[in-house]
Order: C-alpha cells, then structure tokens, then sequence
C-alpha cells in the first residue's frame, strides 16, 4: 500500500514530494526509495522524526500499530493520513482525534473510494431520486491466499474485517446524503453472519436504512452503491468506475421498455470513458487515492477542514468494530462428538489447503483425532469441528510439543506459487524440518505428499506407474515441480537416514466436481471463453477431491498395509472432453473453443523462440509438452479403491478402535 500512496503522491507534485521513508524492512524500504529516489530511509518513525522535517505523515502498516503510529506523528506537529482500518476500536479512534484537536493538526483516513469520480457523482445526484427508500453498499472480494513474496497472507476473516470499511464509510455518507436529518448519529440495528464469509447488516440513519453486503463468496468481484427513491434509481460501479441512473418515476410501459437500453447504454459509454481516462493517465494508483490526498493537502495549506470528519471516523469504526468482532469470535461448535483417547492422533501439516482440508475432514469423519500445522489458524468458519489448530510455519522448524502423540505424519504443507527461492523454503526446506522433527519425536509413520508432476514424461505411447523414473533435467520444471521433486527425494534419503517408514502419495490434478475448475492441462479460461488444448478422446491424469482425500486418510489409518508408493489418480480417467462438458454444465454461457496438437506444435515453437529472447538464463516452457497427452496405468489406484470405500462405511473409530499394534500384527501375518 506504500508503493501506492508514493506513486499517487507523485502525480501531485509539485504540491507533496515524498521526503523520507521508514519501514523496519530494509527490502520493503528499497522497493519504496525506487519510487522516490530523493527521499531518505529510516528503520523506525522516531528516527525519521528525529532528523528530517516532514508536514504530514502517511501511516502505512498493520491495523493494530495504527495508533502508536500515528499518536507520535501527532506529537510531533505533523498531519496524519491514516489507511483503513483507522483503528481496531472506535475508543482508540476517539483517543486519536481528540488528541489530533488539542494539537491543532489534521487527520484524515484512507477511504479513497468516496473520492473516486462514481461516489462524487453519486452523492451529487442524490436530491433527484426524491425521498429515499433504499441504500444498497455490495462489496464482492476474492481472498488473497499467497503472497508473491512468500509471505503468510492474512486469514479470510482478517482480510474481510480489513476491506470492511470501504463498504462501510460509503454506506454511511451515503446514508447522510440521503436522510432528511444527517445530524443523526448512525445506528447498526442487526448483523448477520453467512458460514464462510459474507456480512449481512442493516444500518439505520433516522428515518432511512441501508443494507452492507459484504462477501468473500460472491462472484463475480463487484463493488457497488445503489440508491433507490420515490423519483428513480443510482447504480454507482465502483469496478468500472460508472454511474448509471433512471431518474424520473418509471411507472408507465414506455419507461418500463426503454429503461434496459438506458442503463446499458451509459454502462457501455460510461466504461469506455473511465477505461480510457485510466490508460491516458497511466494511473497504477488506486483511483481516488491522489484525489484524497489533494484534498487533504489543500485543507493544510488553506487551514479548512478534514476532508474526512471525525464524527465520520468515529462511525466507520464502530460499525466495523462490531462486524469485526463478530467476525472474529472463535467458533463454539455444538454437539462435537468426542474423540475416544485410543483413536489415532494423526499430525497433518498444511491441514488448511486445498487437498489438506479435505483429508482432515474425512480423518475426522473416521473418529481420527487430528492435529493440524499451518503459517496461520484459518477463520472460524474455515475449521473443522473437533481438529486442533496450531500456527506453525514448517520453513521454520517444528517444535517438538506440536508432535506429541502422533502416531503418523501427513505431510501436505508446500508452495504453491513464488519463485525458486519460495519452493526452495517451503516445499523442500519444510520437508526436511518435518521429517527431522519426527525422527526427534520418535513419530515413525510419515506420508509425504507429492506430485504426480516429478515423473519424468513417457515415450509416446508409453503408460507412467508407480515404477516410472523421476524427472531428472531441471530445466524442463517450472519452480513447483522442481519443489516437489527435490522434497520427494529429499524425504526418501532422510527417511533412510533417520529410520523412518516413509510412505508417498502422487495426487494427478486434484478437481472438485462440486465447485469445478478444470486443471491447467486441460486448457485456459479468458473471460468468457475457454480454449481447451489437445486431443478430445485423451485422458487427463486427475483425482476428484473427495476420493484423494479418503485415500490419504486411509493411508494414515491402515498405515502399516498400505503401498510405499501411490500415483493418486481416479481408477478410471475421464477424457478431455468429457471434463469440457462438466465446465459446461456448471458455465452454461462459456464458449469452448478447440486446438488441436497439429496446431499447438508450430505455436510451442514459437513460444519457446519468444522466452528464450525475451527471457535469457530463465527455463523456456515447451507449452507443447505441457499438453501432450500422457498414459497413466491406474492398476495400484484401482486396487486399493474397495479398501477405501469398505473404511468409510465400516462404523468410525469413535465407536471403534482398532489399536495401532494390532494393525502391525495383522501386517506381519501374526
């Protein structure tokens, strides 16, 4: 967000320059002085203030440092501009201000989006619609999962509590606009909660209330204020960056006709017009963002107002202080069954991704008591009844009493995008920290998670097994695979070294026909139309979701008899096109179109020409290869498949247990 303010900050000039920077990171501190060469760099806010003489200081950071922050800028004599969430409790935003007052300095918050061209026109149209009935703020945002840099992104409620305000601050001015008596404090008469992360909540203004919609789930990414009166209808786009109106009553069968062609008519004029001033101006800001600060620099020269009042501040947060605690109260599940103490403690790392969420819940659903490792909790409503949680970043190392008590590790834990270095951290060191902390911990059974990626291409014609070589040239593999391969061996050496039982599984491309999304090697999605690659009648290498995760949570359970090793696919492959028609069904408007391999070939070439001169000393992807259909024999899969499916109808482990040495016996014929 830095990187933003010092680019809006620019396009100001001469009015603002960025003078100096401080950010305890020295790698976040040269990405900014790239931005503002001339300014000067400080590991601390006290330092800077020390030695350089600023007029208004831009508070960047996380939500809780907030305050401090800004309290020691007020202190000394500067103006503060503050990023949303202002605070974390609207007593600290009032301890804030009032002391922001008794200096004489300004201060003002990042709610950019009521400075964007949409809101400004908004508000200024509001008087036409008449007495108003309705106000609608709709915010629809899809979570950040990973960092490129390899960081631990924020859980999913953190992130809604984060773009809360947004919604909220429009509601609200809106809501001032519209009531015949803005005086009137704001008042948040109810809120409720979806299962998995959308806030519905009623907020009332004298005689006018409005609805916040805020949603992690809905789709497509929208961001909207719609206002409804006695004498027509504001849409404000905050996405596109339009305004689409209907004033007028629009009762009699005329209106009623024309009213579509209107709004699309200024929906298509009004996007090609924000679209377009965005390209001439080069804006990578967010839009709004130098309007704010212009604003907030204007009423420092001038000695005017906040361009953000504090009764506005104080309001905003104590409506997302509520939302937020709500949000992030822990989750009180009724009805937990209880977990025998002879059941199994299986240690799952990575228990909250895509293919580790799944196997802890059908652990869990076999009576397994289960201890999960992640860099982060996940949000109330990403838990599984009955799991432990424990933060934990794996990279790092694993402290002993995280394994006390498990009986098998299940390790899914790995990068999933970044760089050489990030898998090189987080797939293959983490694998190594894990299997070493078992060794340490006496924790004999691991099963290692891989990727059906690490087996090294066949000849035409040839099928891939569970004897297949690995893939030994680095430069056919992009960082995920050389991640996964190095950990695969990796494990295999140490588990030699240390005396483990190490046990792996390759899942093929994990699909949830529930929500699908089809693999990368099927094709590409853009926009509305989806360009499958490859023969038709050729099979992929994939596994449904809930079928890999009973796989891997039989492996934990029947440990001792399972195979050393498992190419994790479905026991019957589907075809290319017969995974088209599942995206069909669930995208009944996608338009499909074909490349055949006779096609694709001359285009690899030319790729690959492109990236070897575009992108010197970096691997060129063969896109040909990536798409050749690849035969897999599925015998291994196939005949394990009834064990799987005879362990989740048999009764559960909460009712009864089988204990671990009995399974050995069974294992050795005893």
């Amino acid at each position: 967000m830095g990187r933003h303010h010092a680019r809006a900050i620019a396009r100001l000039a001469p009015l603002a320059r960025v003078v100096a920077v401080a950010d305890s990171s020295s790698v976040a501190g040269a990405a900014l002085l790239e931005l503002c060469p001339s300014a000067g760099y400080f590991t601390s806010l006290d330092e800077l203030l020390a030695s350089t003489r600023v007029d208004v200081v831009h508070v960047c950071t996380t939500p809780q440092t907030h305050e401090p922050l800004a309290a020691a800028a007020i202190e000394a004599g500067c103006h503060v501009y503050v990023e949303k969430p202002f605070t974390t409790s609207a007593a600290a935003a009032e301890r804030l201000l009032s002391l922001a007052a008794a200096r004489g300095v300004l201060v003002c918050v990042g709610h950019q989006l009521l400075f964007e061209p949409a809101a400004r026109a908004l508000l200024t149209m509001v008087p036409a619609l008449g007495r108003v009935v309705h106000v609608e703020s709709y915010f629809s945002f899809k979570t950040v999962r990973r960092s490129p840099d390899g960081r631990t992104p924020l859980r999913a409620d953190q992130q809604l509590v984060d773009i809360l305000p947004h919604s909220v601050s429009l509601l609200l001015r809106v809501l001032e606009a519209a009531s015949p008596h803005p005086e009137e404090g704001a008042e948040l008469s109810q809120v409720e909660l979806g299962p998995e992360g959308t806030v519905h909540a009623l907020v009332r203004r004298g005689t006018v209330t409005g609805n916040l919609i805020v949603t992690l789930e809905g789709r497509p990414v929208e961001s909207y204020v719609r206002v409804v009166g006695t004498n027509g209808t504001l849409h404000a786009d905050f996405v596109r960056g339009t305004v689409q109106r209907l004033i007028g009553p629009g009762t009699s069968a005329i209106d009623k006709m024309l009213a579509p062609f209107r709004l699309a008519s200024q929906l298509a004029t009004g996007t090609a017009r924000a679209l377009g001033a965005r390209a001439l101006n080069r804006q990578r800001s967010y839009p709004g963002l130098g309007e704010i600060f212009g604003s907030l620099y204007d009423a420092i020269r001038t000695h005017g107002p906040s361009p953000t009042p504090a009764s506005a501040i104080i309001e905003t947060v104590r409506v997302c202080e509520v939302i937020a605690d709500r949000l992030t109260r822990p989750a009180t599940v009724a009805g937990q069954i209880a977990r025998s103490t002879d059941a199994p403690c299986i240690l799952v790392t990575g228990g909250t991704g895509f293919v580790g969420r799944a196997a802890v819940q059908a652990l869990v659903g076999r009576g397994a008591r289960v201890r999960v490792l992640a860099r982060r909790t996940p949000a109330a409503w990403e838990r599984v009844a009955g799991v432990e949680y424990a933060a934990c970043d794996v990279a790092d190392g694993v402290p002993a009493h995280l394994l006390r008590d498990a009986e098998v590790i299940v390790h899914c834990a790995a990068a999933t995008a970044g760089g050489w270095a990030e898998h090189e951290r987080n797939s293959i060191r983490a694998t190594e920290n894990v299997l070493r902390a078992a060794a340490t911990a006496g924790v004999r059974d691991v099963l290692h998670v891989s990727s059906l990626a690490v087996l090294a291409a066949g000849r035409r014609g040839d099928s891939l097994d569970e004897q297949s070589p690995l893939e030994t040239a680095r430069d056919r593999c992009g960082p995920y695979v050389w991640g996964k391969l190095e950990s695969e061996l990796r494990a295999s050496r140490l588990a030699t070294e240390l005396g483990l039982e190490l046990k792996i599984v390759r899942p093929g491309a994990v699909v949830d026909y529930e929500s699908f999304e089809p693999p990368g090697r099927l094709g590409k999605r853009v926009g509305n139309v989806f360009v499958a690659v490859g023969p038709r009648r050729s099979r992929l290498g994939v596994v449904e979701l809930d079928f890999a995760a009973r796989v891997i949570a039989w492996f934990a359970l029947r440990f001792p008899t399972a195979p050393p090793t498992l190419n994790l696919l479905a026991p019957s492959l589907p075809t290319r096109a017969e995974l088209v028609r599942r995206l069909r069904r669930s995208n009944p408007d996608l338009t499909v179109i074909w490349i055949p391999r006779v096609v694709l070939v001359p285009l690899s070439w030319l790729a690959l020409a492109l990236q070897k001169l575009l992108r010197r000393g970096r691997p060129a992807v063969d896109v040909a290869r990536v798409f050749a259909p690849q035969s897999y024999r599925t015998t291994a899969v196939a005949s394990i498949a009834p064990s799987v499916a005879a362990l989740f109808t048999e009764p559960s482990l909460a009712e009864t247990v089988l204990p671990r040495a009995s399974e050995r016996e069974l294992a050795a014929g005893v």
